[in-house]
C-alpha cells in the first residue's frame, strides 16, 4: 500500500492497547522515581575448562579495568571476583560488572561492542532477586541456563552495592 502525501491516515479500529491518563499527580511522578531501577550487574560468561574461552574472559576484564582507571565509565567488576567453577545461579565461568544507572549507557555499548564469544546476562538490582535474574533480564549472545532456586523472590531491602560512589540507589536526589 502507498500512502500520497494528500492521503489520510486511518489507525487501525479496536481499543488501544493501553491509555495514558492526563490526571497525573505529583505523587504518581515521585513513585515513579522511587521505583526507578538505579543499578545494575553485567555478568560475563566463558568456559572454564577451556583455555581460550578463560583469556578471551581475562583480557575484557582487563581492559575493563584499564577503561575504568582511564575513566572512560565508572563501573566496579569483581566485587565476587572471578568465578572459576559454577557461583549462585551461574553455572559456569563468570564475573560481574555493576553498573549504576548513570553509566548503564556507556558500559550497554561498550559491551555490545566488545564482549567477543561471550554471553551476557544484564539484570537490575531491585528487591526481587529472583524476578531480576529471570523475567526482568536480558541477554547479549546466547543465554547460559542459570540455577534460579538459589535466589529470593523477595529481599529486604535494595541491594546497593557501592555507597561510597554516590551513583546508583546512593546518587544525589536531584528530581526536582
Amino acid at each position: 500500500m502507498q500512502i500520497s502525501p494528500d492521503s489520510e491516515f486511518h489507525p487501525p479500529s479496536g481499543p488501544a492497547p493501553y491509555t495514558i491518563s492526563g490526571n497525573n499527580t505529583s505523587a504518581d511522578l515521585q513513585s515513579d522515581y522511587d521505583n526507578e531501577i538505579k543499578e545494575f550487574h553485567f555478568h560475563l560468561y566463558w568456559f572454564q575448562n577451556n583455555a581460550a574461552s578463560q583469556a578471551s574472559a581475562v583480557k575484557l576484564r582487563d581492559r575493563i579495568l584499564e577503561l575504568v582507571r582511564q575513566g572512560f565509565f565508572q563501573v566496579v567488576p569483581l566485587k565476587n571476583g572471578v568465578n572459576t567453577s559454577p557461583r549462585g545461579p551461574h553455572p559456569i565461568g563468570s564475573y560481574e560488572v555493576w553498573c549504576a544507572r548513570e553509566d548503564f549507557a556507556r558500559c550497554y555499548s561498550w559491551f555490545v561492542l566488545n564482549r567477543g564469544p561471550h554471553s551476557i546476562l544484564i539484570h537490575p538490582l531491585t528487591r526481587e532477586e529472583l524476578a531480576d535474574h529471570s523475567s526482568r533480564a536480558t541477554w547479549l549472545g546466547t543465554p547460559v541456563p542459570l540455577d534460579l532456586s538459589r535466589l529470593d523472590p523477595h529481599l529486604d531491602h535494595t541491594p546497593s552495592q557501592y555507597p561510597e560512589l554516590g551513583l546508583g540507589y546512593n546518587a544525589p536526589d536531584n528530581k526536582k
